[in-house]
């Protein structure tokens, strides 16, 4: 070919999406396909939600409000802070871009654990900015580690709580220490994509440090509880000059309407996203008990997911999972070769799943 296309595209690694569920019906010939590799909610959104996406389709054919006042409102007045602080994007994945687009320069670096979210990495590659990796410990991101890689260069460290893809989180001293050995040139971002799957006593109030820490960027996203996933809507917490900054490259019309008037109904009731945590938790515990009395290793998860231990067999058993009608997300896809990353889906979903799971992974391994 003799268009030339930039060196640094041609370097960068390639996020590798979850198998559609049309794909796998095609390529296999199945007429039922249950897709658990990409995190989304299978409970749905608040039936209201639905209902008032219905009676707004009628005003597609005018803009969006493209300063997403009435959301910025309401996340206002729940998380009690000024509106001039959050800013809303077309999922996160928008406004980590915004971030490296707005503060890495060619030669900076961030710092990431390693396997982490791939697209912070790919938003400072984008920037001509440097990627320095920490390995995880023992599935858990290593705070101390994460600090003592900064050097003069660094410019954000980005954390995810709680961690995908192994489900692990941050505790409040763990946070602590981060916030506090920290040069505040440098900027914090957490990911907070799952952070409304933890219960109360396992969440840091990351919000409150907003006010004491000025280079601390808070993320969270309506993709995951609110089952929003579709819309693509997610929303950046931080001190109001980063906030200005973020905006000045934000892309005007960012997000659609429909997404906005679907996530200010979904802010509306609090009790739907309480009896979804509730359920996540459920289904986790009869993962756990089933893996536990087959003794399968897995990671405790705080998230809507969990980390199955799958050893060397994992591309058979995984094969025979999409034979059997069951999309998951490959461990090696992840940084995290010989484990699979499973979805909680409904009730009866991972009865099936549990069953046909057990099957696949005692064959594998009776040879």
């Amino acid at each position: 070919m003799s268009i030339k296309i930039k060196q640094w595209i041609l370097n960068m690694p390639e996020y590798i999406p979850g198998r559609t569920i049309e794909e796998i019906k095609k390529e296999y010939n199945l007429k039922v396909v249950y897709k658990l590799a990409s995190n989304e909610s299978l409970f749905g959104p608040d039936p209201g939600v639905l209902k008032e996406i219905g009676r707004n389709l009628g005003n597609i054919n005018y803009y969006p409000d493209g300063n997403c006042i009435e959301i910025r409102e309401k996340l206002g007045e729940r998380l009690n802070i000024n509106i001039k602080s959050i800013i809303i994007g077309n999922g996160t994945d928008q406004i980590i871009e915004m971030i490296c687009d707005s503060f890495i320069e060619p030669g900076d670096n961030i710092i990431i654990s390693d396997p982490t979210f791939l697209i912070y990495e790919k938003s400072a590659l984008k920037c001509n900015g440097k990627v320095l990796k920490v390995p995880l410990k023992r599935f858990h991101q290593d705070m101390e580690r994460l600090v003592g890689c900064i050097d003069n260069k660094t410019k954000v460290l980005f954390l995810t709580n709680p961690h995908n893809p192994t489900g692990s989180n941050i505790n409040s001293t763990e946070f602590g220490y981060m916030m506090e050995n920290i040069n505040k040139n440098i900027l914090v971002v957490v990911d907070e994509a799952y952070v409304d799957y933890l219960d109360e006593e396992d969440r840091i109030d990351t919000v409150s440090y907003i006010s004491e820490y000025d280079n601390l960027v808070i993320l969270r996203t309506f993709s995951k509880i609110y089952g929003l996933a579709g819309l693509r809507i997610g929303y950046g917490i931080s001190d109001g000059v980063i906030i200005s900054a973020l905006n000045k490259v934000r892309l005007p019309f960012n997000v659609n309407f429909i997404a906005q008037r679907a996530a200010i109904k979904a802010l509306e009731d609090e009790s739907y996203i309480d009896k979804i945590r509730g359920r996540i938790k459920e289904e986790k515990n009869r993962y756990y008990k089933v893996l536990n009395e087959n003794r399968i290793g897995y990671i405790k998860s705080y998230a809507n997911f969990i980390l199955i231990e799958t050893g060397k067999e994992s591309d058979v058993i995984i094969e025979k999972l999409l034979r059997g009608g069951f999309i998951v997300r490959p461990g090696k896809n992840l940084g995290l070769p010989g484990h699979i990353r499973v979805t909680m889906g409904l009730p009866d979903i991972n009865k099936m799943f549990l069953k046909k799971f057990l099957e696949i992974f005692k064959d594998a391994y009776s040879k």
